[in-house]
């Protein structure tokens, strides 16, 4: 009897256990690798599906790969036996390893692969696992396999939720994200609310492309990522502008997977260059602004308000014009705290955006006026605003009107992109608030020091002739300034109610609406495009019209066959020509830039145009034509 027991208890072992032991394949091992063990296991629990987990041990020192592994190295595959249906891998977030300059994507210690099989699966699912694991040496390992889906109890669902748990997310990470290309180099920017603390980028594989190690720099909430691109074999750098490509941003113990569609890269970008450089430009561009048109006016007024003081003395002219310094850099700091806002606030941000402000011109229109009438002598058009009354009284004598002679040159100059300055303003725009902060009192600082030249040296405002008749032809001559610029300022008021503005000059170029699918559409052409960003609010947009484009032998050049001429009008607010200079990390107007066959990548035009430099870069980006 107990005989029959014992026969009876193994029978039902035998039974039980191939059913519990057959939904996973236990631990495998090679005799040609002892350095790795690899075991999967089946469930189908989930409708419709069957979900499986490769689990991966290494030995110390020893690593497997990702899906991409990089510049070396072999992914994990499946050699199914059976007729499967379609197999999804999700693949956990890597790790980086550089050897010898070779830098790859993988695993060390312990990994779990989830996999799930849509539809339905065969009864025993069997195939061989090849796996490459590298340390000093390298090893491609097969491991043959075979066991039965079953529906598992509690553990599996704990380890593939845990497992899934390893796999980054569609979103959470950044709040925006682009990609861009240049010659042999990938750009890759992130914006991240609450900064950066250890990022790392992992990119997938494109066809005849290798990506190198990236090189990542952050600035407060800015991540600039540069990885080299080469095509594996030495032979230069592929075209990789227009692809897609998947990445993975890691930070912080959360990762993001995404999708970008890799742009090109403007050969102006700011980001390659040093913040000492950049401060060098603010500088540089703080001090032009001074000599540009919208800021003249301001300037001779405050060189009349020294000429109407009756007795001219050394202190007195260092502190009015120390106070019109303060109000210069109050001013720029008061931009760079809207700047901030908008930042903070995720708004678009540029250069001179409020002149696409009614209100804003306005407000401009009746305060120039005020100056206007104030120098004409005129005081019986006072306006009713006490604040605006005061600004124009006795000639700018009180500290108050020298300071706000100083504020209200800040804001006529915000239109003008001087050279240097655009470059300054788009790093200070997409840098870390303390920078755009530092770079912004630079700027001030720039615009300041003719200023504070006169202020040290006062005995150079001294040298100016003595009072006479002559300061009544030069009062008018200064309100015709300031009038003048009252009328210029009225005119950007006609877009806000529907009127078209005419050109002095004739204008025969067809021009397009700007656009990337344009551009991108011209190119597929073979054709040459030309850019032109403007405004009515920029000066320095007419002066490159007046003196550049609007020539015969430019508006020539721009009418031939090959060239599509794009411009996009930022006189009013515009998301898609904000987000256009954006992406070429530009923020100011004007903006002027040529593609063509010669130079896919473009190639952007400095502030000031020449008619020599549009012909020429028109001449180089034409390239061989098929």
């Amino acid at each position: 009897m107990m005989l029959i027991l014992r026969q009876t208890v193994c029978c039902l072992l035998l039974l039980w256990l191939p059913t519990a032991w057959a939904a996973e394949s236990g631990w495998l091992r090679s005799p040609d690798n002892d350095h790795a063990s690899v075991r999967l296991r089946a469930d189908t629990s989930a409708q419709g599906e069957t979900r499986l987990l490769l689990d991966i041990r290494l030995e110390k020192g020893w690593k497997t790969y990702w899906r991409s592994p990089g510049e070396g190295g072999v992914a994990p595959s499946i050699a199914w036996h059976n007729e499967m249906p379609e197999v999804e891998w999700f693949w956990p977030t890597p790790a980086r390893f550089e050897v010898a300059n070779i830098t790859t994507q993988g695993y060390h210690d312990r990994v779990t692969l989830p996999l799930v099989v849509r539809g339905p699966s065969p009864a025993t699912i069997a195939g061989v696992l090849t796996l490459s694991t590298c340390s000093t040496v390298c090893l491609l390992t097969d491991f043959p396999f075979s066991l039965t889906p079953s529906r598992q109890d509690a553990d599996f669902a704990h380890d593939y939720a845990q497992a899934m748990g390893q796999v980054p997310l569609a979103q959470g990470v950044t709040d925006s994200l682009n990609a861009s290309a240049r010659a042999g180099e990938l750009v890759v920017e992130a914006r991240r609310t609450g900064g950066w603390s250890a990022p790392e980028l992992y990119l997938d594989a494109l066809d005849e492309v290798d990506f190198g190690k990236p090189q990542i720099r952050v600035e407060g909430e800015m991540l600039l990522a540069t990885v080299p691109v080469h095509d594996g074999w030495g032979e230069g750098a592929p075209d990789i502008h227009g692809k897609s490509l998947t990445l993975v941003l890691a930070d912080n113990g959360m990762a993001q997977e995404s999708q970008v569609t890799v742009a090109a890269a403007s050969s102006a970008q700011h980001t390659d260059l040093p913040l000492w450089q950049v401060v060098l430009m603010a500088l540089a561009g703080g001090v032009i602004l001074n000599l540009m048109p919208c800021v003249l006016p301001v300037l001779g007024m405050k060189l009349g308000s020294i000429l109407l003081v009756e007795e001219k003395n050394r202190r007195q002219i260092r502190r009015q014009f120390l106070v019109s310094v303060s109000g210069i850099l109050v001013s720029f700091m008061a931009l760079a705290l809207l700047m901030t806002l908008l930042r903070l606030t995720h708004q678009a941000s540029g250069w001179g955006i409020q002149f696409q402000n009614p209100w804003f011109i306005g407000f401009m229109v009746l305060v120039m006026l005020v100056f206007s009438a104030n120098l004409f002598g005129l005081f019986e058009f006072r306006l009713s605003s006490k604040m605006t009354t005061q600004l124009a009284t006795r000639g700018g004598n009180g500290l108050s009107g020298h300071f706000w002679q100083g504020a209200f040159a800040t804001l006529l100059a915000t239109p003008c992109s001087a050279p240097f300055l655009g470059t300054a303003v788009a790093v200070a725009l997409t840098a870390s608030l303390p920078t755009l902060w530092g770079l912004f009192l630079a700027l001030g600082l720039g615009m300041s020091l003719p200023w504070l030249l006169v202020a040290l040296r006062p005995g150079l405002a001294l040298r100016l002739p003595r009072p006479g008749r002559w300061m009544n032809t030069l009062r008018r001559l200064l309100g015709l300034m300031m009038l003048g610029s009252a009328i210029w300022l009225a005119t950007l008021l006609l877009p806000h109610f529907g009127f078209s503005t005419q050109t002095l000059a004739k204008e025969s170029v067809n021009w397009q609406p700007l656009s990337d699918r344009a551009i991108a559409d011209a190119l597929a052409q073979h054709k040459r495009v030309f850019i032109d960003v403007t405004a009515d609010w920029c000066i320095t947009c007419k002066v490159n019209k007046y003196n550049v484009l609007h020539k015969e032998e430019v508006q020539a050049a721009l009418q031939q066959s090959d060239i599509v001429a794009l411009r996009g009008d930022w006189t009013l607010p515009s998301d898609a020509i904000t987000d256009f200079l954006k992406k070429r990390g530009q923020v100011a107007v004007p903006y002027n830039q040529i593609y063509g066959p010669g130079l896919p990548e473009g190639q952007a035009l400095p502030t000031l145009l020449t008619t020599d430099a549009v012909l020429q870069t028109l001449t180089d980006t034409k390239g061989v034509m098929p």
